[in-house]
């Protein structure tokens, strides 16, 4: 017992020579935009990284001359939207052999048969999903809440707020947010 206590007294002991004991590096002063959701900050300062991907990813994709102004982050968000409702529909377009917008237990059976067991288990999940009065029959309607249901379990809020944020950093206000702006404001978050 005293062993221990005199191996704590001495890991606890200030040190000998105060000129040789290292000094706790600061934390790198990290500046963000004072506009950011609090939400929106933690989520780019716990993966820098992966927020300037995600930017230059965008404005790549949607912008024009190595920006991008906020109506084309709304439409690259209005994209993602279509592009989940969209997939939500096709197995019924599919499967709507009269092309009439309503799709009737046979024609959903028709296009079963010619599926996978793994494609028919899915296809017979979706429509009980999709026929909320369980009629046999999908409405227009139905299809319609079927497609936004599947939007909101695809789209996330969270990912979409990120989108949103690039906007934030157009540090010389000129109405876009450039590849340039991002690895500054980058730079600042998680210096080399």
């Amino acid at each position: 017992m005293r062993a221990v206590l005199a191996l704590l007294a001495l890991l606890t002991a200030p040190a000998p020579y105060p000129a040789l004991a290292q000094e706790a590096a600061a934390p790198p002063t990290l500046v963000l935009p004072a506009s950011l959701p609090p939400e929106v900050a933690e989520a780019i300062l716990a993966r820098p990284d992966r927020f300037a991907d995600l930017a230059a990813d965008l404005i790549h994709g949607h912008g024009t001359g190595g920006a991008i102004a906020p109506a084309a982050i709304e439409t690259a968000i209005a994209l993602d939207r279509a592009y989940f409702r969209a997939r939500a529909l096709r197995p019924f377009l599919e499967a709507d052999l009269d092309a009439d917008g309503t799709l009737q237990a046979p024609e959903i059976a028709a296009r079963a048969a010619t599926l996978s067991t793994t494609g028919r288990a899915r296809l017979m999940r979706q429509q009980t999903d999709a026929d909320a009065d369980s009629d046999g029959t999908i409405t227009p309607a139905e299809l319609s809440r079927h497609a936004e249901a599947a939007v909101a379990r695809a789209s996330r809020p969270q990912d979409e707020a990120l989108l949103r944020a690039v906007a934030i950093f157009d540090a010389n206000t000129d109405g876009t947010a450039s590849l340039a702006e991002i690895a500054q404001a980058m730079q600042t978050v998680a210096p080399d």
